[in-house]
């Protein structure tokens, strides 16, 4: 049977589809490996005796005889040589449901699942019978693996507006609904009107009612149901002359939906869980919190004993999308507990928005992505003449001068996982259509000018010379080292270590003084050093980052130590936290370490000799830092619509970090901190020249006027 299975080639086991066990051909679906049944002989593919180019999905009628038959009840009652002649055709629709179905596709044998068979031969949605689109094969395949693998509560799915996914898993309830005993499927979305009404009423109903009799368990109820389907003997039998139900032992399996509260299910048993648009579930409810309660519906013991479907576009950060990426971010496959699973037990799949635009799919269903060399027919028997990709980037063009709008179309129609977690515009303090704009440059960008590496000591002699070692899992990501005969140069006087380059540039810390929290968790420390304006080297531009946070608090102090040294820059620190300045002065570093500085001093203050660094918690300063990051993002970021160049921000982790910035809650932003110090460290303060009032001034002259 399908299941887990080892394979030489593969580090982790492998997750086998075949409900016959047979070994196939092995694919990867956003890092899950899924081994695929063994392709049958020629004749039992569908179309294999059709030229390649027609071979393409097309559903076959249910013979003309049959369409009579409303019930297994009717089905009794036929004559014995009817139901000899189509018991095989209903036995080959119940082998087709259980094992899948193969049909040539252009000439390439292509594996549907019993469930997507059952969707696109037996589901009937708004628009008839769907059609096959090979995006949705890889997310029925990749279900089905969650489904097999026991190590698996479900799938989770980050997709692009009108992807299809709700037909897609309401179908899936509905297919497994029909042929289960004694279970609990269960629906949720946004709100209890869209479970009902969009869901439920619009879509599961009608699928159900779409299913050939042999298909239908008796019913419980009415024949449009708006609260649920209950497949079990109804309480008083119907009338021969309404014959909806038929003679047998009931299914006892319900799909009902619920109101979008954070226990709706809890207590419960749930064999299968829907999700709908957990990425647009606003707050108090948090979709974490909701998948905490109801994943232990989906649990007994350590034992898996249901699947969830969870999809959807992503709304901004601040309006259910953060708590959506975080639970997506915990689903990867390749990062697994002892348990040998993910941290939300959970897979999760991402599809490119050009692999799913609707209208970009030729006849069989494969998308058009990039522009055809001569015009394609599509699905719908339009000519399809440029690719999806195109499409697309024309829509991204015609809105470059509106951020809004552009960030909107990418963030709905996603080439990436990333540009699918965009967040809003209108909900940043800065400027995210910029930032979004530099992150782009910098992926395209080859070689990429950040390198990974470490600052120690040569031969790890104390206090000699700061060397740099390239180390693809260093802590250190670095864009620009200067010059040989720059590096380590410091400045000796009074026994006591002055940075050599403050003219060239200046560091930002944000430190923290706990070797661990209680709860064994804690913020990052964080650096980033910065050039400021000069004729030698490259200006205006963060040249190093740093976000670690190192078992010991002064393994971090000695790693800002080293590249300080090795730069020659002094570092504007935080001085609510003190413990780096401490690490410095014994180390006989304390003048790498700035003051407050000058025109960040309150009005009629003298500074502080004995107190380095700068306050966290001075209104004045919150602003100042802020304003430093907005107006370095307004001249030094994105595109450059009079020089038609990119900034040189090449740190996308600090760029990121800065699109969820919260001015009100700064304490989760440690590269947004330290970045900000250190353009605060690069600003002069501009001295106000007073001018001479002369309007008052009386003159007198030195000598009588002499008369004559």
């Amino acid at each position: 049977m399908a299941g887990l299975v080892d394979i030489e080639d593969y580090e982790d086991p492998v997750v086998n589809v075949c409900p016959n066990d047979t070994s196939g051909e092995v694919i990867d679906i956003s890092g899950l490996c899924i081994q695929l049944p063994k392709v049958p002989s020629d004749k039992e593919i569908l179309f294999h005796g059709l030229p390649k180019e027609e071979q393409y999905w097309r559903r076959e009628p249910m013979p003309k005889d049959l369409l009579s038959i409303r019930s297994m009840d009717e089905w009794a009652e036929a004559p014995r040589e009817f139901r000899n002649k189509y018991t095989p055709y209903v036995q080959k629709e119940f082998t087709r449901r259980r094992e899948g179905v193969w049909f040539y596709n252009n000439g390439v044998p292509t594996y549907l699942t019993g469930r997507h068979y059952m969707m696109l031969q037996w589901s009937k949605i708004d628009i008839g019978y769907p059609s096959f689109l090979d995006f949705q094969r890889k997310l029925f395949t990749h279900f089905l693996a969650c489904e097999v693998d026991p190590r698996s509560l479900g799938q989770i799915y980050t997709k692009c507006r009108r992807s299809g996914y709700t037909n897609m898993s309401a179908c899936i309830e509905v297919d497994e609904g029909t042929q289960v005993k004694d279970k609990l499927l269960g629906i949720m979305s946004k709100t209890g009107k869209d479970a009902q009404e969009n869901i439920f009423m619009k879509k599961v109903v009608p699928i159900f009612r779409s299913y050939p009799f042999f298909f239908k368990p008796i019913q419980d109820g009415t024949t449009n149901p708006r609260m649920e389907l209950a497949f079990r003997e109804p309480s008083k039998r119907i009338t021969k002359n309404n014959k909806t139900s038929h003679k047998g032992e009931a299914l006892d399996t319900l799909i009902n939906w619920k109101n979008t509260t954070a226990n709706a299910y809890d207590g419960e048993k749930l064999h299968m869980l829907y999700l709908d648009e957990a990425g647009k579930w606003e707050r108090p409810l948090d979709i974490q919190d909701v998948w905490r309660i109801h994943r232990t519906c989906l649990i007994v013991g350590r034992r898996v004993i249901g699947k969830a479907l969870v999809g959807s576009t992503v709304n901004p950060l601040d309006r259910g999308g953060s708590q959506f990426k975080k639970l997506y971010y915990n689903s990867d496959p390749y990062e697994r507990n002892s348990n040998g699973r993910t941290k939300s037990g959970l897979y999760k799949i991402f599809i490119p928005a050009y692999d799913a635009l609707e209208g970009f799919f030729d006849k069989h269903g494969n998308p058009v992505i990039d522009d055809p060399k001569k015009p394609v027919e599509g699905l719908d028997g339009e000519v399809i003449e440029i690719g999806a990709k195109t499409y697309l980037n024309n829509e991204r063009k015609a809105l470059m001068g509106d951020p809004y709008e552009l960030n909107e179309v990418i963030r709905q129609f996603p080439f990436s996982e990333d540009e699918a977690f965009r967040d809003s515009t209108k909900s940043s303090h800065f400027n995210i259509g910029k930032i979004y704009e530099q992150i782009s440059h910098n992926e395209e960008v080859y070689p990429s000018p950040v390198v990974r590496g470490n600052f120690m000591w040569k031969d790890g002699v104390q206090d000699s010379e700061v060397v740099w070692s390239p180390d693809k899992n260093g802590k250190w990501r670095v864009s620009w080292l200067p010059p040989q005969e720059t590096r380590n140069k410091k400045i000796s006087k009074y026994g006591k270590y002055h940075p050599g380059n403050s003219l060239i540039g200046v560091g930002g810390v944000d430190s923290y003084d706990l070797d661990k929290t209680v709860d064994g968790r804690g913020s990052k420390g964080a650096c980033h050093f910065y050039n400021k304006f000069n004729m030698e080297h490259p200006s205006n531009i963060f040249i190093a980052e740093y976000a670690e946070r190192p078992p010991l608090a002064r393994i971090f102090y000695e790693d800002i130590l080293m590249a300080s040294v090795f730069y020659g820059y002094p570092l504007l620190i935080e001085n609510n936290k003190y413990g780096i300045v401490r690490y410095f002065e014994a180390r006989g570093y304390d003048e790498y370490v700035m003051n407050r500085p000058e025109h960040l001093t309150p009005p009629g203050s003298a500074q502080n000799s004995k107190t380095k660094g700068i306050p966290s918690n001075s209104k004045d300063v919150i602003q100042a830092h802020a304003q430093a990051i907005e107006a370095y993002v307004h001249e030094h970021v994105g595109l450059n619509n009079e020089t038609g160049n990119y900034g040189r921000m090449y740190f996308n982790r600090t760029l990121e970090d800065w699109i969820g910035f919260n001015i009100d809650d700064r304490t989760k932003f440690d590269m947004t901190i330290s970045a900000g110090l250190a353009l605060l460290a690069s600003q002069k303060a501009i001295k106000e020249v007073k001018k001479t009032d002369l309007s008052e001034k009386v003159f007198f002259r030195r000598y009588k006027p002499r008369e004559f």
